[in-house]
């Protein structure tokens, strides 16, 4: 299937008849749930290593292709959508979701490691988030993907045929008609705040997985654990037996990973999770865990070593990070970047930070209060639906007002 998409994405970007591509999924179930690993291990127990190898070398290629396309991209997300079928959408310029949307990263619970890019991504969301969705695997639904900042748009589904048929008449592959065009069917925020399943533990993930070992974000939870917050201990409790099923290796190998993915850009982090995958194809980890979770469908891995203890994480990067890599991706574009070059979600907690600062040229250096913070994205954006709901959310939770009633950044 990876061949089939990245050969015709090739077809429509040198096409003049293509303006803009849409990816969607003839499934009401699922937009994508991910590759055929179950195959991809059996290659490699069989002595093919090359063939399994080229089965994520032609998929980081397809996800570089489509983040680097010269045309508009819209995924429309609906189902499931994980693992691979992230690496399908996550770097599209535009990101539907509708309300039967499930995001997820659910890799460390087979024995790998978030990939198809998440290394750039999952590093670049708010906060620790990423951190978080990585190391967990926990799912997003509907609504949370447009506050994460993994959609860009949210359209009811009841409006993804008409959608498609008005991107359909544009005519045109100008990003921004695309984008006023998509903007005509997103759905409207309810009244009374923010519809966000994190919204009310941001300031608890980031305090816990702001560690940089896994057994320090461990401790931090257990701390949280019993917060006075009953939701905060609720969630870390949760949180904590979440993490107790996944692979350690795993665990140690991702943290890792998303730390220093924040500091590749686009072509390195693909490069880097190949690399990794290659190695990972050798441990017992990712068979046992893909024997038990997708073979035997059981929730019963036994992983080696089988505790955080015992694993040595100066060992694992050596032999993970250091080692050269046997191969390498031929990407079909030369371009490469450190950010996404299309913004068309909501304004990023980097991206208020920076106003509240008074780092970003267009709003100044003059103190804002809370009312001019929200009116300067509100106008930004252009009213953008769920605008002022984010930005509003982010400043409460990470500012404070000062003597003279401006509002202030906290670190």
């Amino acid at each position: 299937m990876v061949q089939s998409i990245e050969t015709q994405l090739h077809k429509w970007e040198r096409s003049a008849q293509c303006n803009i591509v849409m990816l969607r999924s003839n499934s009401p179930k699922a937009f994508c749930a991910g590759g055929d690993v179950v195959t991809v291990v059996k290659l490699w127990r069989e002595g093919e290593a090359g063939k399994a190898l080229k089965f994520f070398k032609e998929e980081y290629r397809m996800n570089h292709l489509i983040a680097a396309y010269k045309k508009p991209i819209v995924a429309m997300l609906n189902g499931y959508t994980m693992g691979g079928g992230v690496g399908l959408s996550i770097h599209a310029p535009f990101r539907v979701a509708d309300e039967t949307t499930v995001f997820a990263m659910p890799e460390t619970k087979i024995g790998l490691f978030p990939d198809v890019g998440a290394s750039f991504f999952l590093s670049r969301m708010d906060g620790q988030t990423g951190i978080y969705l990585g190391l967990t695997g926990e799912r997003l639904k509907g609504k949370d993907l447009l506050y994460a900042g993994i959609a860009t748009h949210y359209v009811p589904s009841e409006r993804y045929q008409m959608l498609e048929q008005r991107l359909q008449g544009l005519g045109t592959s100008d990003y921004e008609v695309v984008n006023e065009a998509i903007e005509e069917f997103v759905g409207q925020s309810e009244e009374g705040g923010i519809e966000y399943s994190l919204a009310d533990i941001r300031d608890a993930i980031d305090w816990c997985f702001q560690h940089n070992t896994v057994e320090e974000i461990i401790a931090a939870l257990e701390q949280e654990s019993e917060s006075k917050s009953e939701v905060h201990a609720n969630w870390a409790k949760k949180t904590l037996g979440q993490l107790s099923k996944m692979s350690p290796s795993s665990l140690k190998l991702t943290l890792e990973l998303l730390r220093n993915g924040q500091n590749l850009n686009i072509k390195q982090a693909l490069q880097l999770e190949l690399r990794l995958v290659e190695k990972r194809l050798e441990s017992h980890d990712m068979h046992e865990g893909i024997q038990a979770l997708l073979v035997r469908k059981t929730d019963d891995a036994k992983w080696d070593p089988p505790t955080l203890e015992e694993v040595n994480v100066e060992a694992l990067s050596t032999e993970y990070f250091d080692s050269p890599s046997k191969t390498t991706i031929e990407f079909s574009h030369k371009d490469t970047f450190t950010e996404y070059p299309h913004k068309f979600g909501l304004p990023t907690e980097k991206d208020i930070g920076e106003v509240v600062c008074g780092n970003n040229p267009q709003a100044g250096k003059f103190k804002m209060d809370y009312d001019e913070v929200v009116d300067f994205f509100d106008k930004t954006y252009a009213s953008k639906i769920g605008v002022s709901l984010k930005v509003d959310w982010i400043l409460r939770i990470k500012t404070k007002l000062d003597r003279d009633g401006y509002v202030e950044w906290v670190k």
